[in-house]
């Protein structure tokens, strides 16, 4: 297995995930992207954390901003490399990610080729079919940015008038791969579906397509996995609870361990030991998965 990491920062608790997910009795590995701007990608170009030789650092990232286009520009180096040396399967997980199942479970899990990865047909498409001038910012604060918070509101207005005349003269937005799907950015996937995505990402990433687009990453790989593999799509199985109305999850803690555990789900996020350190005893602590729940969902 190829477990290929977006981070940012946590150098200690990224460093406890990859010991904890690199065990002594497999082959598997990790890939990570640290984002370019983070202190975290200079101190791993000096040293890199767990076993010497299984841990790969993607060696031109990019950096990377919220809901911006370079979110699925940093998932693709990721893939190349993993593609690169080769594996089963690839499981796509954050800093900020935690398993919940031994290593064994998961590997009974993936006996199969389904293709682990929230697909919605439509919902949201809407956010690939506009042009956000305003995709760089999208993350400011008004307080501390007043001036350009206030700029960006200009550039959305400018971005609906741009999109009510496209809309008027009939000139929709390219649909490279047929109406657009939504799904979670994180997902485990087989080598072949793996394959896929190092085939159509790159040229995608080069066509400019993604421009202008809000929350690419939850739209592209959903919908190219729907395009070639239809009929073996799987849940994601990542926990995950987003409070009402919130664009983020909320961070996790032992109070959540009882319904973490009765999901039977493979990874959780966000956890952070600064908020509870729960989760550095798992994933020993946690009851294995229903495995004819697994296979069949």
């Amino acid at each position: 297995m190829a477990y290929l990491l977006l981070a940012h920062d946590g150098p200690e608790q990224l460093q406890r995930l990859i010991e904890t997910l690199l065990g002594p009795d497999n082959d598997d590995f990790a890939m990570i992207h640290a984002d370019r701007r983070s202190a975290l990608w200079s101190a791993l170009r000096r040293s890199l954390p767990g076993p010497p030789g299984r841990v790969h650092l993607v060696p031109d990232p990019v950096a990377v901003r919220w809901g911006h286009w370079s979110q699925v520009a940093a998932t693709e180096k990721l893939v190349r490399e993993a593609v690169r040396i080769g594996c089963d399967h690839a499981h796509l997980l954050s800093g900020a990610d935690w398993p919940t199942i031994a290593r064994a479970d998961l590997a009974a899990a993936l006996a199969g080729d389904l293709c682990h990865v929230e697909v919605r047909p439509g919902h949201m498409a809407e956010r690939m079919q506009t042009y956000r001038f305003d995709t760089r910012w999208l993350r400011l604060d008004p307080a501390r940015d007043r001036l350009a918070y206030a700029l960006t509101w200009e550039l959305r207005r400018l971005s609906r008038w741009l999109d009510g005349t496209r809309e008027k003269l009939g000139h929709a937005r390219a649909q490279p791969f047929g109406p657009w799907a939504y799904g979670s950015q994180w997902w485990t996937l087989p080598a072949d579906a793996l394959a896929v995505l190092a085939r159509e990402l790159p040229p995608l990433l080069r066509s400019g397509r993604l421009n202008g687009t809000l929350c690419s990453d939850e739209h592209v790989v959903p919908t190219l996995i729907a395009r070639h593999f239809p009929g073996r799509i799987a849940g994601n199985r990542r926990f995950v609870r987003f409070p009402g109305g919130a664009s983020s999850p909320r961070l996790l803690d032992a109070h959540d361990l009882p319904e973490v555990a009765a999901s039977g789900d493979w990874f959780m996020r966000k956890v952070a030991a600064a908020h509870d350190p729960f989760f550095m005893t798992l994933p020993a602590a946690m009851p294995a998965p229903d495995r004819d729940r697994t296979a069949t969902e």
